[in-house]
């Protein structure tokens, strides 16, 4: 219709009316075009929304499993405080020797966090959601990108070298798994405990499992109070994004 009406006023020199029709065209295509915007822009902060609750998920997710592992190591704490007094003293008694055999044991838990990074992958390859975020969160965003990927590197190396000098590598350890119930295996000295405790391949050892393992738990700590600030700027954001 519009344009049989331009053909027809052009026809007939009404440049008058022709301005009108050529304005109704453009004022149209303003107006899609702007509608266009619009469901683009609420499309894109619905999605941001969304991605931006995913990642609070799997943020708490990355604190559960640095604290399920805190928990294990505070778990083995007063074992491993006596047992390492009672071996550098060389004081040998049976309840040094079963909390010994206990930390060993302890040792082989697995302290090798394995965080998750799924949707800050995802979040970070979408470049139309990196201008809608604030400018805070932004660098609040870059440094949980960091620290993620750094403390994995460290801890990954601590927990490979506390397997490379690891304790339960030393002849005077010597494991018990009697039955395919793990919860019924065990580490025990195969030598009194006073013998052991002058072997100074089995104290290295000790100490080296004691000190990597150890380096873990601080780093970890560490991390996850960086993740709990991190999902507090997190949080600001998913309401400042509403």
């Amino acid at each position: 219709m519009l344009l049989r009406s331009i053909t027809k006023h052009v026809r007939a020199q009404n440049w008058f009316a022709v301005g009108i029709d050529f304005f109704i065209v453009i004022v149209g295509i303003l107006i899609a075009f702007q509608i266009t915007t619009w469901k683009e822009d609420y499309t894109n902060k619905t999605g941001l929304q969304k991605a931006l609750e995913r990642l609070d998920k799997e943020v708490s997710l990355n604190i559960e499993i640095s604290d399920l592992i805190l928990q294990d190591f505070a778990k083995g704490t007063d074992d491993l405080n006596f047992s390492r007094d009672a071996l550098s003293r060389c004081e040998s008694s049976l309840e040094a020797t079963a909390a010994l055999e206990r930390t060993i044991y302890s040792f082989v838990e697995d302290y090798h966090p394995n965080f998750v990074m799924v949707v800050l992958e995802q979040l970070s390859a979408q470049e139309r959601y990196q201008d809608m975020l604030s400018v805070e969160f932004q660098q609040s965003l870059g440094f949980y990108i960091r620290r993620l990927k750094e403390e994995y590197e460290q801890t990954t190396t601590y927990y490979n070298n506390a397997w490379l000098y690891h304790i339960t590598h030393h002849p005077s350890v010597r494991a018990n798994f009697v039955g395919s119930d793990q919860a019924n295996w065990s580490f025990s000295l195969a030598k009194p405990f006073n013998e052991v405790c002058q072997d100074n391949t089995f104290r290295n050892r000790f100490i080296n499992t004691i000190g990597f393992l150890g380096a873990i738990e601080q780093r970890l700590q560490k991390l996850n109070i960086d993740f709990k600030k991190f999902q507090d700027n997190l949080k600001n954001e998913i309401i400042k994004n509403q």
